[in-house]
This record gives structure tokens, sequence and C-alpha cells, in this order.
């Protein structure tokens, strides 16, 4: 079985990765056992927060026209 966000960028998880998984799993039970739900766990100027789930697809983000540029070039 292939983990395909890890093949994707090139490779094993990271120390980095493993542990940001750790803090992001608990956060998420904790919230839970707070009583939150409908919301989203994530990582943010290195602080750990709670998105509310319409946050996530209501807010867009840019796409860097640059990366579009380099996958175009990586496709060829």
């Amino acid at each position: 079985m292939s983990v395909i966000g890890h093949i994707q960028r090139g490779g094993a998880p990271t120390a980095f990765d493993r542990t940001l998984a750790s803090r992001l799993g608990r956060a998420s039970v904790e919230a839970l056992l707070a009583g939150k739900s409908d919301c989203m766990t994530g990582e943010q100027c290195g602080r750990l927060v709670l998105v509310p789930l319409p946050e996530t697809w209501e807010r867009k983000k840019p796409v860097d026209l640059d990366l579009i540029r380099l996958a175009a070039i990586n496709a060829t």
C-alpha cells in the first residue's frame, strides 16, 4: 500500500510530519471532548487552530501561478 501524499512530496514522512500529525490528532480529540464539532483542526503560523468547516470551503486562497507553470513544465 502506498501513501500518495508522501509519494507526491518526495518520500517518507519526516519527523515534522509525524509530530504534526500527532499534535493535530490530539487537538482534534480535545476539541471533541470539549463539545466542539463541525470544525477542522489546522496549523496557522505555528499554532494549532480550529476552523469552522464552512470557512474551509467558502474562503478561497489564490493559487500561485508560478506553481501552475512549474507543474506544466514537469508534465512534459
